[in-house]
């Protein structure tokens, strides 16, 4: 699993500088449509310094921010006390109760896990039933081992293969932590039979108002069975 620690500070500067945004914008989007987020129980899984964590506590929600770097946890204890951190492992989640909650969501973190189906399995174990599930991703035909960009905006992609990888740029996360790659229908295929029911799926357009230098991203809804 991809340790977060070494990388922490620059993480945490990556965040503030709006990095994650569309994928923030996209999960809060999707809760809006609720009459206020009180007795709501939220779990945000790979929670890192806790910016999507905080912002749904500050709606209402009792959250609950859950990731394996300790390092990150320190900047999310910082900053709030409104919200239950806790250090634990994505793929067990074993300090966490079953059925104990209404929404997990998970923000571009499944490329850091080696077994991204044990996630869907444990955020399926702590769901209440009828909980829902949403999850943000890069898109892997952005984010891959197999494409290079062409010049002139677009990429060239040559095939999908799932694996441990490291891009060849310099001092950019994927360079150095790494990402696991996988094809989306090997997530929406392990995501069904860890059982979930799909809702939507969407391929998030680029905001050209963040300043996140990120690909397109990847997101799914879906309610346990």
């Amino acid at each position: 699993m991809v340790n977060y620690d070494s990388y922490a500070e620059q993480y945490n500067e990556i965040v503030k500088s709006g990095g994650p945004e569309g994928s923030y914008r996209y999960i809060l989007q999707q809760l809006d449509n609720l009459s206020g987020l009180t007795d709501i129980n939220i779990c945000d899984i790979g929670c890192g310094q806790g910016e999507l964590a905080c912002r749904l506590s500050i709606l209402g929600a009792k959250v609950t921010g859950v990731d394996l770097s300790e390092k990150l946890l320190e900047y999310a204890r910082n900053r709030t006390d409104q919200v239950t951190w806790v250090n634990d492992n994505a793929m067990s989640l074993q300090k966490l109760d079953d059925e104990s909650f209404d929404y997990v969501v998970s923000s571009v973190m499944l490329m850091d896990v080696p077994d991204h189906k044990q996630v869907f399995k444990a955020a399926n174990r702590i769901l209440k039933p009828n909980g829902i599930m949403i999850w943000v991703i890069m898109h892997p035909c952005f984010q891959s081992p197999f494409s290079y960009p062409l010049g002139d905006g677009s990429r060239k992609i040559i095939r999908y293969d799932s694996q441990f990888w490291k891009s060849e740029g310099g001092g950019t996360i994927r360079s150095i932590l790494g990402a696991y790659h996988r094809s989306i229908s090997e997530y929406l295929n392990d995501f069904l039979t860890s059982g979930f029911s799909l809702i939507r799926v969407d391929e998030l357009e680029r905001d050209n108002n963040l300043i996140d230098n990120l690909p397109l991203m990847f997101a799914v809804i879906g309610t346990k069975n």
